[in-house]
């Protein structure tokens, strides 16, 4: 996705959490190892999740922790001891009641793409 926008002033950040079975370290090292390198990627590895407790908090989640979620916050923005709320978020969590918010398969693909070109246009006004 990040090859479609190579100009785009956007930093992004991956945490690895344990889940599934499986997942664990070297799980979270395979997988970052295997995507493209971007300098504006960086990867993080969240074995008790406490990023996702954080993130559900966020978005107003009360009895789930987050995973399997995309979050867009204002640029400049910053996480202190809680995350900002975020200006655009979608997740995978079928099972979940947000389905306003719930996108998979190309519907994700889709709406991370216009998300970004919306982020690229506002960017482009800013300046």
């Amino acid at each position: 996705m990040l090859k479609e926008f190579p100009k785009a002033d956007i930093s992004v950040s991956i945490v690895w959490v344990n889940v599934l079975k499986g997942d664990g370290m070297e799980a979270a090292q395979r997988a970052a190892g295997a995507m493209t390198a971007d300098p504006r990627v960086r990867h993080f590895y969240d074995p008790v999740n406490r990023s996702g407790q954080a993130v559900s908090r966020s978005v107003g989640w009360k009895w789930v922790t987050a995973w399997d979620i995309y979050l867009f916050y204002e640029m400049g923005a910053e996480w202190r001891a809680e995350p900002p709320s975020p200006t655009h978020w979608m997740h995978q969590l079928s099972y979940l009641f947000w389905e306003t918010h719930l996108r998979t398969g190309e519907a994700l693909v889709g709406e991370l793409r216009t998300t970004m070109s919306k982020l690229g246009a506002e960017a482009e006004s800013a300046r």
